[in-house]
Formats: structure tokens, C-alpha cells, sequence
């Protein structure tokens, strides 16, 4: 019995020290007139956040890690194109826009936004734990969503 106590203690102490927030949302890719519909997952620590892409039936497709120390890590290949996306800014970019999103956007200040050589990324502060975001490129790629606190 004193055992459970001390697991059941450990247990809520790392729950505590561990600052996590969770999103899910769905999204629209749009390339060429075509439509793919993909579900999103967010998980957002105070120096990783980890994107999660999965589609209906066809389950988990990739996952983007942003680390604030150590960059940017896909756990699957990806198609050179769409690599080519995340090369429009640098990894303190990325890892800063979405830091902003999720953590310093409220009523007063809703929409934060960065862009570079006709590409845009704009988080937008919809109401309490819930976020749309925007990512358009100059070939026409558009992926567009909405995210809400889990």
C-alpha cells in the first residue's frame, strides 16, 4: 500500500512540472483546385512543439518536430515540394510564430502574422483555446484551418 501512495504521488508531481497544451483542429490543403481535408494535432511545450497530420481512414501521415534548441524533424519522408515549404523561413521562425499563437494571442491582440517571398503564415485568436491558421505560398498551395484547445 505504500508503494501505491508514493506511485500515485510521483504521478501527480510530474503532471504539474509538465506545461502542456493540446490541439486539435481540421484543415483544407488546397493545391491546383484540388481539396485533401487532413486532421491536425498540436502538442505545445515550452520548448517543442510537436504537428501531427493524419487523414481520415488513412491515419497518422507525418509528424513535425519545432525544438527551440535542435530544429526541425520529420519522422517520415516528405515530398521535396512541400519540403520546400518549411525552407521559407528558419526553425526560430517557425518555432516563434507558433509560440506566439498558442501562448501570447488573446482578445487584444489577435492575429500574428510573418511572410517572406510570397509566403504567409497568419494565426488568428478566434476565442478562448481556439485559433484559425493560414499558410499560402506563391505556387498557389493554401492549407487552412482551425485549431481548439483539447
Amino acid at each position: 500500500m505504500c508503494c501505491v501512495v508514493f506511485l500515485t504521488a510521483c504521478s501527480s508531481l510530474s503532471q504539474s512540472t509538465i506545461s502542456e497544451k493540446r490541439y486539435i483542429g481540421k484543415f483544407i490543403f488546397t493545391e491546383n483546385n484540388q481539396v485533401s481535408r487532413f486532421i491536425v494535432r498540436v502538442n505545445v511545450f515550452p520548448k517543442e512543439i510537436i504537428i501531427q497530420v493524419s487523414k481520415p481512414i488513412l491515419g497518422n501521415l507525418i509528424k513535425i518536430k519545432f525544438n527551440q534548441k535542435y530544429g526541425m524533424a520529420f519522422d517520415k519522408e516528405i515530398d521535396g515540394m512541400y519540403l520546400s515549404l518549411f525552407n521559407s523561413f528558419n526553425t526560430k521562425e517557425y518555432f516563434y510564430f507558433f509560440n506566439a499563437c498558442f501562448h501570447h494571442l488573446n482578445a487584444d491582440k489577435n492575429e500574428y502574422k510573418i511572410s517572406r517571398n510570397n509566403f504567409e503564415l497568419k494565426c488568428h485568436y478566434q476565442g478562448q483555446n481556439t485559433f484559425s491558421l493560414y499558410f499560402l505560398t506563391e505556387e498557389g498551395l493554401l492549407l487552412n484551418g482551425a485549431l481548439e484547445r483539447e
